[in-house]
């Protein structure tokens, strides 16, 4: 629509130019001077092929072929006890609560639409079934995400724990979209790269420090205020600080906690907000040792 107006009624910066006056003014169309500095090195025919191959590309953006997408939150009835907190923690509204479909007592059930979900995994975070704790080998939850299950994070967080050697030792949980978690791996820390960090449950962090050889936990994700799924730092900072279900339990001992958001770009602030919390747990260990010498 907008190249046919254009051709039926172009917009003129000037009338066409007398060359027996000399001009004492240009009315410029700054948007389109950018191109002008390649005049001076290739030829105009070269600089129009592209210009035009530019235009194409754009015009061709909303039928190029769309994102893979992950796979959606699945709900397992079986493990759901009609809560709602995957429901009220959705970002995106992409499930709702209806009639138990399974007989069981409870009275409401999640329905996940697929078409609203992004595949975030914040309401995986949000169920109560999403625990550490329970004591079976296949830890199944009410709802979870097909391509990173909260049982796969608890045998991740085992593993990457128990493989800590040194002084303060720190498991590092981190998001796809923020800074890259995976660049600050060294002896004494480990890292895991989650979807989103929204799908962390807090209990895993009060598991880890409870039965795991560890000091302290760090949680990070995308920069502050700029949240890829819109709420999981939001959601995970208020459920770390007992402000939003499921919440970290007041016996954890905040010290051995860190959050600190970080984006791509704020890579090393991250490397040294991290070197600083292995800084403070080495101190709180001495003093702990001091503390308790006879």
């Amino acid at each position: 629509a907008l190249l046919i107006l254009a051709l039926a009624k172009p917009a003129l910066s000037h009338p066409p130019a007398n060359l027996a006056i000399e001009p004492t003014e240009l009315h410029l169309d700054w948007f389109y001077l950018n191109i002008y500095p390649l005049l001076d090195r290739w030829q105009g025919i070269v600089v129009w092929g592209l210009v035009g191959t530019v235009t194409l590309f754009f015009a061709a953006l909303p039928w190029l072929p769309p994102k893979r997408r992950e796979p959606v939150a699945t709900v397992v009835l079986e493990r759901c006890n009609g809560c709602g907190r995957c429901f009220e923690d959705c970002p995106y509204s992409a499930i709702v609560m209806q009639p138990r479909s399974d007989q069981r007592r409870h009275a409401l059930e999640p329905v996940v639409d697929a078409a609203l979900c992004a595949s975030c995994g914040i309401c995986a975070g949000a169920c109560p079934s999403s625990t550490p704790f329970r004591r079976i080998e296949q830890l199944t939850t009410g709802i979870d995400m097909p391509q990173f299950p909260i049982d796969r994070l608890r045998t991740e967080s085992r593993t990457a724990a128990q493989a800590l050697r040194g002084e303060a030792r720190v498991l590092v949980y981190g998001c796809a979209y923020g800074a890259d978690v995976t660049q600050l791996r060294t002896p004494g820390v480990a890292a895991l790269s989650l979807p989103c960090i929204g799908l962390l449950p807090p209990s895993f962090v009060e598991y880890l420090l409870q039965n795991q050889p560890l000091d302290g936990v760090m949680v990070t994700g995308c920069g502050s205020g700029d949240c890829e799924f819109r709420l999981g730092n939001r959601w995970m900072e208020q459920r770390l600080q007992g402000q939003r279900e499921p919440h970290l339990r007041a016996r954890v001992n905040r010290e051995r906690v860190r959050i600190y958001w970080a984006s791509a770009q704020d890579q090393s602030a991250l490397a040294n907000e991290l070197e600083a919390f292995r800084a403070d747990l080495r101190m709180a260990v001495h003093h702990e040792q001091d503390s308790g010498a006879p």
